[in-house]
């Protein structure tokens, strides 16, 4: 009989808590506006001519170096700003997950066990006001004992009617795959800073072996003007300005291998590695390379509405958008009341051996409904606050597209200048060249003396100076384009970090 009773006292109970929920079940919906892509007009093609093929993931192996494909699979892993962008990506799933976790029952297990004395100066009749308590202590004589034993599940649910928790996933999802973007532009970053410090230190090294033939050649015009002044053929002017020259030109060395040295430091700082071991694999690359790495002729940069999914900064300010939106949704929500169900299935005993009995079944189920009147207006001024930050990240968005689209059309402009340019130091050093064959030939002849081809060897030299410094900024402003294009990722790749 006990056991019936008790079973028709929670159903009952029960029944009357689905007829509280069942019509706010009805009418649930999600509060705030429902995320849509901004449609962002961008022109049909870029401003430069240049292949409209889609650029390669791994452009950098189009400079046919493999020491600086090396370099970027060691930076790849290595790099200390990659590794904590992939700590941001675990931190934002793992805030996911317990956001995910807030809109979902709670259930935990509890045990009790107490031992009471009654104080035997207490008045019988105080000990009344805690009679009939779930899990309170049975009334008793002043002076006498009582052990109570206690166990049951506790469960509680917070009705997720107007959709906050629902908007606050869908938030949560937005500023994981932002972070899973932004690792990748991380990767896109760190390919074009690596490539552009060792091309450049590379450049460096060209520079700094046509320095050391430069010098040579001081050395000998110095040589050769100080037995001109000897045999009396001309004065002490021209040897103090051959030795003018070479110091100008050791000045020039030694800035060219200080720059080198910290090319060298900012690849080690890429690699996180220490730099004067990063210094000697450079050296031993030196020694061994065949040849001299180049930008391709031909990068291929697609069409400027591609950038949108291509460039993965782009894809992270589209997903902060899509989570501003959805914070929206939470704080509209959270103007509208709250419906929670809390329930707890209890054996609650004196004894024991008769604690796990029908007779010490104590069931509760209750419904809450909390409806915000006066706050201060602190919710709408929350609801506010987040239209106010959606909309900045609209701006931002946009901000970010008419950026990515600049930085295009700037190194697509400065890569086409840089080749105009070195075409003509490859042609002007191409003529020093030819003049030097041509006074070494009428040297030879006895047409011209030592003095004339030592000059025109120094030209050619400065020709050929120039034309590195050209051929370095073509690379420099090569792997800038591949960085504005978004390179270094393919569309399969994105999602599995």
């Amino acid at each position: 009989m006990a056991d019936a009773r008790n079973g028709r006292r929670l159903r009952s109970t029960a029944t009357h808590a689905l007829a509280l929920v069942a019509p706010g079940l009805l009418v649930a919906c999600v509060a705030g506006p429902d995320y849509q892509a901004p449609a962002i007009a961008t022109p049909a093609a870029f401003s430069q001519t240049a292949p409209p093929d889609e650029p390669q993931a791994l452009w950098w192996r189009g400079f046919n170096d493999p020491m600086l494909d090396r370099l970027i699979a060691e930076a790849l892993t290595a790099n200390l700003d990659v590794r904590q962008a992939v700590l941001r990506v675990e931190e934002a799933r793992h805030q996911a997950r317990i956001v995910s976790a807030a809109g979902q029952p709670t259930v935990s297990a509890t045990a009790q066990a107490s031992h009471t004395r009654l104080s035997k100066t207490t008045a019988f009749g105080s000990l009344l006001g805690g009679a009939g308590a779930p899990g309170s202590d049975p009334v008793g004589a002043p002076g006498t004992s009582f052990d109570t034993y206690q166990a049951g599940f506790d469960a509680s649910w917070e009705v997720d009617l107007f959709g906050a928790n629902r908007r606050a996933v869908e938030a949560a999802t937005a500023r994981t795959e932002a972070a899973i973007w932004s690792r990748r532009d991380a990767d896109v970053i760190l390919t074009a800073e690596v490539a552009r410090a060792y091309l450049a230190y590379r450049a460096l090294d060209r520079r700094i072996a046509i320095a050391d033939q430069l010098l040579a050649v001081r050395a000998e015009t110095l040589a050769f003007d100080q037995v001109r002044r000897r045999n009396g053929l001309t004065t002490s002017l021209d040897e103090r300005r051959a030795e003018r020259d070479i110091a100008a030109a050791e000045a020039v060395r030694q800035d060219l291998i200080a720059r080198r040295s910290a090319q060298a430091h900012a690849l080690a700082v890429l690699l996180a590695r220490p730099p004067l071991a990063l210094m000697a694999a450079l050296e031993a690359a030196r020694d061994a390379a065949s040849g001299e790495s180049s930008a391709p002729r031909d990068i291929p940069v697609g069409l400027p509405s591609e950038l949108l999914l291509r460039r993965p900064d782009l894809r992270a300010a589209e997903r902060d958008l899509a989570a501003a939106t959805a914070d929206i949704g939470v704080a509209a929500a959270d103007l509208y009341p709250s419906f929670s169900l809390t329930g707890a299935v209890d054996l609650v005993s004196g004894s024991l051996r008769r604690l796990v009995s029908s007779d010490s079944l104590q069931p509760t189920i209750a419904a809450g409904l909390v409806a915000p009147l006066l706050d201060g207006g602190r919710r709408r001024a929350t609801l506010d606050l987040r239209r106010t930050q959606a909309e900045g990240a609209r701006l931002a968005y946009q901000n970010a597209v008419l950026t990515a689209l600049k930085d295009v059309e700037d190194a697509l402009t400065r890569l086409s200048a840089d080749r105009a340019r070195e075409a003509q130091f490859r042609a002007a050093e191409a003529a020093a060249r030819d003049a030097v064959a041509t006074t070494q030939a009428q040297r030879n002849a006895g047409l011209v003396t030592e003095l004339d081809l030592l000059t025109a060897q120094a030209s050619q030299l400065s020709a050929a100076d120039d034309l590195a410094q050209a051929r370095a900024a073509t690379d420099q402003d090569a792997a800038a384009l591949y960085k504005a294009l978004g390179g270094g990722w393919s569309q399969d790749e994105a999602g599995e970090h």
